[in-house]
């Protein structure tokens, strides 16, 4: 059983290391404690009955949009529903804002988070040639949240 709640300083270690775990370019403990309780950034942590976190996610309001800055589960963990919980919360806290639409950049290599994206009604909206360490491009994904019923919170 997990509980998503807003992302405190003291769960910025654990969410480095999911990053530390996840991503090739890792956001540190003190980029993650900065965006915590800072105007405009939605921070949200799954914590499992011990307080663990399991994932989370934050996005960026820019113009009445939400940029998705990173949403990740922890290794032991994934496939469990956590992320699309996260996804579902993510979502609906952008609709209580008031916010327009979601979007994001994904490796084009990540099926997985690719699927995931696409399981919530995420569409590619273009391409970033060689985005990811001037390597690997980038999927853009879009989505519509305004006046967008399919997402009631769960």
């Amino acid at each position: 059983m997990i509980e998503i709640v807003d992302m405190a300083k003291a769960h910025a270690k654990q969410v480095a290391e999911i990053e530390k775990n996840t991503f090739a370019e890792p956001w540190s403990e003190a980029q993650i404690e900065e965006i915590c309780g800072k105007f405009g950034v939605v921070a949200r942590v799954a914590v499992d009955c011990d307080g663990s976190v399991a994932g989370y996610y934050s996005y960026n309001s820019v113009c009445g949009d939400g940029y998705i800055n990173n949403v990740a589960v922890r290794e032991d963990l994934r496939g469990k529903g956590i992320g699309k919980a996260l996804m579902r919360d993510m979502i609906y806290t952008a609709s209580l804002y008031g916010l327009q639409g979601l979007t994001l950049e994904v490796r084009s290599s990540n099926a997985r988070a690719r699927g995931l994206y696409e399981t919530f009604g995420f569409e590619v909206g273009g391409i970033r040639k060689k985005f990811y360490q001037n390597t690997e491009d980038a999927i853009i994904y879009w989505l519509n949240v305004g006046g967008n019923d399919n997402f009631k919170r769960q």
